[in-house]
């Protein structure tokens, strides 16, 4: 079997059974029936990816070798390339954000506007923002940077979530700041570092759901 390394991506155990797991297996017949393809999800989140002949009961492994060509290849890597990618987009998630505050404060877009991150910037993988679903216009942009770009001494990196706001009235310069990299007056950006409470954090990005409305 081979290990799957997913970069900045995580099992989301409670998908896997709706996917077709069972006892933390999933397995599918591809190519005609040909083949048998296996995922394996380990209780550490660790998955596992195994391809066997039904016929003669070795693994196949050619579609995994980068310069292995040919039709008969391209079809096992084909099918495998489309399951696994369904795997993913099914039954993983981002677990870029780990601090406590912001997995909450994602968990509370999640119940209260059903709105998930969405990650525009292949070469920002730390960088997501949520959007209305109406209107289309962004009201969070959740990312770690070092706090230096908040104008403090320190280059420690911090979770922060920027959000539609007055930032003339709200920044404090220790817990709310004018937005970073973005409209320094109508954005404000908010350490999740444990400075401000949750509550106060929600109750801005309802304000800053509220605003992103044109």
């Amino acid at each position: 079997m081979q290990e799957l390394k997913l970069k900045n991506k995580a099992v989301a155990f409670d998908r896997l059974k709706l996917f077709g797991f069972g006892g933390g297996r999933y397995e599918k017949n591809i190519c005609g029936g040909q083949f048998k393809l296996t995922l394996t999800v380990a209780q550490d989140g660790r998955i596992f990816s195994a391809v066997t002949d039904n016929f003669s009961g070795e693994e196949y492994i050619l579609h995994l070798v980068e310069n292995s060509v040919g039709s008969y290849v391209g079809a096992v890597r084909a099918e495998y390339d489309a399951v696994v990618s369904n795997f993913i987009e099914t039954c993983c998630e981002s677990n870029i954000f780990r601090g406590e505050m912001t997995q909450r404060l994602i968990e509370y877009v999640r119940e209260t506007y059903s709105g998930e991150l969405e990650f525009l910037w292949e070469n920002l993988p730390s960088t997501a923002i949520w959007r209305r679903q109406d209107t289309r216009k962004w009201y969070g942009v959740l990312m770690n940077i070092p706090e230096r770009k908040l104008k403090l001494d320190s280059d420690k990196i911090v979770y922060v979530v920027n959000l539609r706001g007055d930032a003339l009235t709200l920044a404090d310069g220790v817990k709310i700041f004018p937005g970073w990299h973005m409209n320094k007056k109508s954005w404000i950006t908010i350490k999740l570092d444990g400075s401000a409470e949750l509550d106060e954090i929600c109750r801005r990005l309802d304000e800053s759901y509220a605003r992103a409305v044109k």
